[in-house]
This record gives structure tokens, C-alpha cells and sequence, in this order.
């Protein structure tokens, strides 16, 4: 036998002297026909939603004076006609200054939507000239619809200074005066809904300090009429009459006419002022001229 031989014998001995039983790998398991499929796999989640982008806060502007009439807003003098009142009240809080022909000035103020003071005198022009003075209220105690109904009272005082001598030619300064009261009532009709055009009268009873046994009154008429965005046309009438032991009627009555400049904060008003009187005789055609400014602070 030759060596090659013996050797693979030897190599192929121990080979086998080192297999171990049952260390051969177990063969895979086979599959179970009665066992449940595994379940499906779940699909992946989807993706995070962005993160919302933050909106700017928008409060809601509310305007403090959407409740007022546009017509009263857009009309610096819409609380009178010429110088008679109407029941239109300017928006709480509203500072006005007025001149009348130059010298006469007027300031007010509206203390809530309702009431309003205000307070007339002369400007001091000469020296010696008399003092006259005006506080006056009006307040709006019915808006029903288109009417408005106000009460309105002032208190009037006018005083001269005189200079006084006795026996001796000594001097002394006296003042005298006298003070007038009026308490009335007008009323309003509103011809749109915003209140551009009116309509309106007012009555009013005077009283004097001393004892009187007749009432003065008043009476006053007045219309106003939008023609375009700031321009309107202004009418009143004025007249008085006597009730109590003395009773009479004025014979004749005063016209305002003319055109009223219009905005919120400034208002003119420009025309004439025509006296009617029984005879008739009046050498004034047109009247006499007048005008009034007024600025006003909402």
C-alpha cells in the first residue's frame, strides 16, 4: 500500500471520528397550512401637519358717534336756525364757539347727547359800553322718529354803569341793572332720515324780575333745506305776542334768510335780515346783512 494512500485514510478517519451525532443543523420548519397569516404590516403615519402660522389681531374699530345723525355731524350749526334753537343737539363732549356780527361771541357745550349750556356777551368795544350777558340750556327730551323735542331756558342780564351826582357835585358810580328769564319748548321734524333738512318752531315765555302782570312770548318758525353736500338754505321767522292783563299781538314779525356753509367743525352762515312791520314803509330791500361763524370740537 503506498503512502498516499495510507494518509487519505487516516484524514478521512478523522473526520469522522469528530462528526457528533445530531450536530448537523436542523432543517428550517416547515410551514403550518392551518396557522393565520401574520397581519399586514401598518402603513407608516403620515407626515406632522405645520404648525399654523399666528394671524395679526384685528380689533373692530366701533365709532363713538355712529349713533348721531349724519345731518347733525356734518352741520356745525345744526342746534340753531339763525338765532332761534332747534331740538338737534350736538354729540357729548362737543366744544363750539360762535360769533355773531362780529361782536357778539357765544360758547358751548354739549354735556351728554342730550344737553347742552352755553354762554353769550358782547365784546367790549367802547368804553362805558352796557354788559350783556346770556346762560342758556336746552336739553332734547323726546327722539321718536324723525321729531325731536327739547325744553330750553336762559337766564339774561344786562347792566349799564351811570355816574351820579348830588347837591354838593360829588359824584358816584351806580350800577343798574336788569335781569330777563325765558323758559320754552321746540320741536324738530326731520324731513330725511339722516336729518340734512328740518323743520322746526319754538316758543317762549319771558319773565322779569320785577312783578309783571302780562307774559311776553315768542314765537319762531324756521326751515332748513339740504341743496348739495355743504351748502344749505336757512329760513326763519320771528314774531312775539302779549298774554295776561295786557293783551296783544305784534304787527309785524322779522325774516332770516339766507345760505348756511357747512362741516363738521366749521360752520357761516351768510344772509339778510328783512323787518316787516304794519305800515310797510321800509327802506331796506334785501334787509339788513348778517353772518355768523361757528367752529366746533367733536
Amino acid at each position: 500500500m503506498s503512502m498516499r494512500v495510507i494518509v487519505g485514510l487516516l484524514v478521512a478517519s478523522t473526520a469522522v471520528a469528530h462528526a457528533q451525532p445530531g450536530s448537523e443543523p436542523a432543517p428550517p420548519p416547515a410551514d403550518d397550512p392551518g396557522a393565520p397569516a401574520p397581519p399586514p404590516e401598518a402603513p407608516p403615519p403620515p407626515p406632522p401637519m405645520p404648525a399654523p402660522i399666528p394671524q395679526p389681531l384685528v380689533q373692530e374699530v366701533v365709532d363713538p358717534l355712529a349713533h348721531i345723525e349724519k345731518g347733525i355731524l356734518e352741520d356745525a350749526n345744526a342746534g340753531r336756525a339763525w338765532i332761534s334753537p332747534t331740538a338737534l343737539s350736538d354729540p357729548a363732549g362737543t366744544w363750539s364757539f360762535s360769533d355773531f356780527e362780529l361782536f357778539v361771541i357765544s360758547a358751548g357745550y354739549a354735556v351728554s347727547d342730550q344737553f347742552s349750556v352755553s354762554a353769550t356777551t358782547l365784546l367790549p368795544l367802547v368804553e362805558g359800553q352796557p354788559f350783556f350777558g346770556v346762560l342758556s340750556g336746552k336739553y332734547q327730551f323726546l327722539k321718536s322718529g324723525r321729531l325731536r323735542m327739547a325744553a330750553q331756558a336762559a337766564l339774561m342780564y344786562g347792566g349799564t354803569e351811570s355816574t351820579v351826582y348830588d347837591s354838593n357835585g360829588n359824584s358816584t358810580s351806580e350800577t343798574q341793572g336788569v335781569v330777563v328769564a325765558d323758559v320754552g319748548a321746540v320741536a324738530t321734524l326731520c324731513l330725511d332720515d339722516e336729518c340734512h333738512s328740518h323743520i322746526g318752531g319754538f316758543l317762549a315765555a319771558g319773565f322779569a324780575r320785577e312783578d309783571q302782570s302780562a307774559v311776553p312770548f315768542l314765537v319762531s318758525a324756521s326751515a332748513v333745506g339740504r341743496l348739495s353736500t355743504h351748502l344749505k338754505a336757512v329760513v326763519e321767522i320771528d314774531s312775539a305776542f302779549i298774554a295776561g292783563d295786557i293783551n296783544d299781538t305784534s304787527d309785524g314779525f322779522l325774516l332770516w334768510y339766507g345760505v348756511r356753509f357747512t362741516s363738521r367743525q366749521i360752520g357761516v352762515d351768510l344772509g339778510f335780515l328783512k323787518p316787516f312791520v304794519g305800515d310797510g314803509d321800509d327802506p331796506l330791500i334785501l334787509g339788513l346783512p348778517f353772518i355768523s361763524f361757528t367752529y366746533r370740537a367733536l
